[in-house]
Order: C-alpha cells, then sequence, then structure tokens
C-alpha cells in the first residue's frame, strides 16, 4: 500500500500543489487541490472528463490514473507528486 492510497483530496489544502509528470514525453506542470475539485464540479454536470469522478473523497492514486498529460499532442500516462510548500532559509550558526 503506497502513500497515495492513503490520502485522499480532502485531506490536502486547497492551496496544495501536486506535480504532474508525464511518463511519456515527461513534461511536468503543477495542478492545485482546488482546482481539480473545482474542474469535478464542472465536470459533474458535463457527460465527458476524467475530472467529473473526483470528489474530495478520492484518493491520490485514483486522481493519477485520471489524469492525462496536458501537453499538445500527448495524453500520456502521469505520475504525480506532492509539491513541498516549506521555506528555505540561510544558514545561520558561525564559526566560534
Amino acid at each position: 500500500m503506497s502513500w497515495k492510497e492513503e490520502i485522499q483530496l480532502r485531506d490536502l489544502d486547497g492551496s496544495q500543489a501536486i506535480e504532474v509528470l508525464c511518463r511519456k514525453c515527461h513534461h511536468a506542470h503543477y495542478e492545485r487541490v482546488a482546482d481539480l475539485l473545482e474542474a469535478a464540479a464542472e465536470g459533474a454536470e458535463e457527460a465527458e472528463g476524467a475530472a467529473k469522478a473526483m470528489t474530495p473523497f478520492t484518493y491520490l492514486d485514483e486522481v493519477e490514473a485520471r489524469l492525462t498529460c496536458h501537453r499538445w499532442g500527448c495524453t500520456g500516462p502521469v505520475t504525480i507528486s506532492l509539491a513541498d510548500n516549506a521555506e528555505t532559509s540561510a544558514f545561520v550558526g558561525g564559526l566560534p
């Protein structure tokens, strides 16, 4: 069981970024959790679109399976990972 099978979209902050990397052409882009949920709400009214089946209760492995590459001419499968929102800081220590 991987971490993607344990985390649902509702467990993530709406501003959390998810890195989407195409396994076919290696194109990378970022999706926000809030954008995925908005697309799901809009897609629920339409008959087409992979995002229509996403809900806040969708696990990340299901999100990964439903997303495809956004690059023109490529609809390859993708791998997702959580982008780190941690801020970096300069070295504070010093020599005695």
